[in-house]
């Protein structure tokens, strides 16, 4: 099932305008940031400024820079992942899988590894889009306190971040099943909800243990939501 779930992935165009996406945000904002920094209160003196900020610099979740970093990517998870749950059932594929492979929890496992993988890159788009746009606009490179240590280190923790994020979406797309608009709706709440947990927890200046909490949030996500789409799938009808 893995193995089917990653070349549909593959192949379906959703994902590739995905990491289009990921990769657009931070070339535009850099670019609009460019344009307006003579008017404009918000500047970014740096780069990485698009990407995320320093601890202590994420209390105002909902200024600019903190709305439109890199932790837009875990919304844009919940947006690939509804889609390809709602084709599954909308196109009969769930219902034939699991007619044929009994296991709901294989199901669940592989959707939730498929999905992370999708994350995973749509944050590298956004990383290496970042880059790109950074020195294109000629904006600094210089990370500060957060050394580039700290930024690999938050750059790992993000991707890590998606073994809570995925599998929560999934639980949500599997108890609203073909109802797509039903699913990207509820999903986009509990993204926006807990995306700025992503923000707090994991800074430019992330360090080892930054890491190493991700990484058991992540197994803790994947086996917790897992279970409860598991059961949502069993409590539900396959159609």
């Amino acid at each position: 099932m893995l193995k089917l779930d990653f070349y549909r992935l593959l192949r379906a165009p959703i994902f590739y305008i995905m990491l289009g996406i990921a990769g657009f945000i931070p070339a535009l904002v850099l670019a609009m940031v460019g344009m307006e920094e003579a008017t404009s209160a918000q500047t970014f003196t740096n780069t990485w400024q698009a990407f995320e900020g320093l601890s202590g610099n994420t209390a105002g979740l909902m200024d600019f820079a903190n709305m439109t970093n890199v932790n837009m990517v875990f919304i844009f998870a919940a947006l690939l992942l509804s889609i390809f749950v709602a084709h599954d059932y909308s196109s009969g594929f769930a219902k034939n899988i699991f007619t044929v492979h009994a296991k709901k929890s294989d199901y669940v496992v592989s959707k939730s590894i498929v999905g992370i993988f999708g994350g995973v890159c749509m944050v590298l788009s956004y990383f290496l889009a970042t880059i790109t746009a950074g020195a294109i606009t000629g904006k600094s490179f210089d990370l500060g306190a957060a050394g580039i240590g700290g930024l690999m280190l938050c750059l790992l923790s993000k991707m890590a971040l998606m073994g809570v994020f995925v599998p929560l979406y999934l639980s949500v797309a599997v108890l609203f099943k073909q109802k797509l608009w039903l699913t990207i709706v509820a999903t986009f709440v509990a993204g926006v909800l807990f995306y700025p947990v992503a923000s707090i927890a994991v800074p430019l200046d992330a360090t080892v243990l930054t890491l190493v909490v991700s990484v058991v949030a992540g197994i803790i996500g994947f086996i917790g939501f897992g279970a409860l789409s598991t059961l949502i799938l069993n409590k539900r009808d396959l159609a």
